[in-house]
């Protein structure tokens, strides 16, 4: 379908592309069995959901029901039994298996869904994206808040914009929790197909509406469309925080400031009224989710992001891809926000991969000396080849790494899944965990290779890692589905028999159960413990939607 905006941007859907490898079941399910990993053995047990496949939507690892210990929460897609169609859920689970309790939202889930005290009452809420699933567009799309016990709170319907059909268009953006005011309460940061970045507060009312110079309406208006989670960061230690999103953009038109577009994607930076600081153009779209933490120690944030593989494979699979780290001492500079020079490359940056991706990157000090590296996947979704890199801040590569991971039978495939890290085994170093193919691919800080946690179906998310049942011992989570039985997915678990937690630096799909994607919170605004976004810090459908 093509369509012109009065932006000029021509925007295009196209259909999803599943390899075949997708959604194999092996022969039988195990619901109970050991692996042993290095100094702990897991101990797995699966759990069916009535409520829908999971497929990119990461369990957010918290404390709902405020007895101390976490629960896991999930998003499931559109469930079909009989061959009637029924809406996504959004699911509570604690521990031991037992449904806290469940809500149908009417609308597949592919975003990981965010917690936190949006209103500052002492209670959580959950805010889960509803849409995303380019195979199953007939829902309406946008952000929905409940509350703990599960009671809906509001929804916020983003605009019907991709060739009107009746329906709000998707969000596959997961939400991002961030304080950009200081005020206590979290606004909600997100983009959607519908080609706009929301800031709503925490009564779902839209904060960035009729921008100057921009489109008039809710939201910033980008021309194009948002598969990126926001980043919740404060760049110049104000006390407030900024948002850092991707976008996509096609070349040949004309935005509201007079920008000729380029093919590509762009890397934005906001301040909390909305006001762009950085509209960083880069060759590819920017599906994958921005990480900012100070990786080199020196005082100042870094921004990383990895990109997409669109106009790789409009353009013949042939232009180079890569992975960025933005030096941001400039971004509050006198300079235009469209300027590249505004947003530089940290030195020794971008770095080449031999594959494009949609991973998002994890930040963690994977070597014990006193800085941080960088760590994603990448793939290509066609040869279904893929690699694991991990960088130093220099850009240099870390010894052992880029990986090849393969499972039990030598299979090779594109990593969509974004790695999480902790010390899983409590040994004191730090693992690398991500999804491929049937199994959680478990690798040493060094590159070394140490084992795959089965889970017999098909995962494609962000291993989650805590201790759900308080025990003290580290408990795995990732969901899964299997294509023959559309109408329930699962969710693994993966329990240690060591006890102790260790270090957890990014646990979790965006980091924390905020989304914010970063190291680098407020500080300056004066508050109580635990009330602020990213106060506690621990210890696709494939050639998807696009214009």
């Amino acid at each position: 379908m093509n369509k012109t905006h009065n932006s000029s941007i021509h925007t295009r859907m196209r259909n999803p592309m599943k390899p075949s490898f997708l959604f194999i079941t092996l022969s039988c399910l195990v619901s109970a069995m050991s692996v042993e990993l290095h100094a702990a053995t897991f101990t797995t047990t699966s759990h069916a959901l009535q409520a829908g496949e999971i497929e990119h939507s990461s369990p957010t690892l918290a404390d709902i029901d405020g007895d101390g210990i976490e629960e896991i929460v999930i998003g499931t897609k559109t469930r079909a039994p009989s061959g009637k169609e029924y809406g996504g859920k959004l699911i509570v689970m604690q521990g031991n298996g037992t449904l806290l309790w469940s809500y149908d939202l009417n609308a597949p889930v592919n975003g990981t869904p965010a917690v936190g005290d949006i209103d500052h009452d002492g209670d959580p809420e959950i805010i889960v994206s509803l849409g995303g699933d380019v195979s199953d567009l007939n829902h309406q799309g946008g952000i929905m808040a409940l509350d703990h016990k599960g009671n809906p709170l509001w929804t916020f319907r983003t605009v019907d914009d991709q060739a009107p059909t009746g329906y709000s268009d998707p969000v596959f953006s997961s939400p991002t929790l961030c304080d950009v005011d200081g005020d206590y309460d979290l606004e909600i940061a997100f983009g959607g197909w519908d080609r706009n970045i929301y800031l709503l507060d925490h009564e779902g009312k839209s904060l960035w509406n009729d921008m100057p110079g921009q489109h008039t309406g809710q939201g910033f208006h980008n021309g194009d469309t948002i598969w990126s989670t926001a980043a919740c960061a404060d760049l110049n230690k104000d006390g407030y925080n900024e948002i850092i999103i991707g976008a996509d953009i096609t070349g040949g038109g004309i935005l509201p400031d007079g920008y000729q577009t380029q093919n590509g994607g762009f890397l934005y930076v906001f301040d909390r009224n909305g006001t762009i600081l950085v509209r960083r153009y880069l060759p590819e779209t920017v599906f994958s989710s921005p990480a900012v933490a100070d990786l080199d120690g020196d005082g100042n944030s870094e921004i990383v992001v990895g990109t997409g593989y669109y106009w790789w494979d409009v353009t013949g699979r042939t232009m180079d891809s890569y992975v960025y780290a933005f030096d941001t001492s400039l971004v509050f500079g006198d300079k235009d926000y469209s300027d590249p020079t505004k947003l530089p490359y940290l030195a020794g940056w971008p770095q080449k991969t031999t594959y494009p991706g949609f991973s998002s990157p994890a930040l963690a000090d994977l070597d014990g000396d006193g800085d941080l590296e960088i760590v994603i996947g990448s793939g290509d979704p066609y040869q279904l080849k893929g690699k694991v890199h991990a960088w130093h801040h220099t850009g240099a590569s870390v010894n052992g790494w880029p990986v090849t991971p393969q499972n039990w039978q030598g299979n090779n495939v594109h990593i969509i899944s974004s790695p999480t890290i902790a010390d899983i085994d409590n040994d004191g170093g730090l693992e690398i965990l991500f999804s491929m193919l049937w199994d959680i691919q478990v690798y040493n800080a060094d590159g070394t290779y140490q084992e795959a946690l089965p889970t017999l179906y098909t995962v494609v998310a962000s291993p989650a890692i805590g201790d759900t049942d308080g025990d003290n011992k580290v408990d795995i989570w990732i969901g899964s589905a299997n294509d023959h039985e559309k109408d329930h997915g699962y969710l693994w678990n993966f329990e240690s028999d060591t006890t102790g937690i260790g270090e957890k630096p990014w646990p979790m799909f965006h980091r924390d159960e905020k989304n914010t994607g970063s190291l680098s919170l407020a500080t300056g605004q004066p508050h109580t413990p635990g009330t602020n976004s990213g106060e506690k810090i621990p210890g696709i459908d494939f050639l998807l939607l696009k214009k």
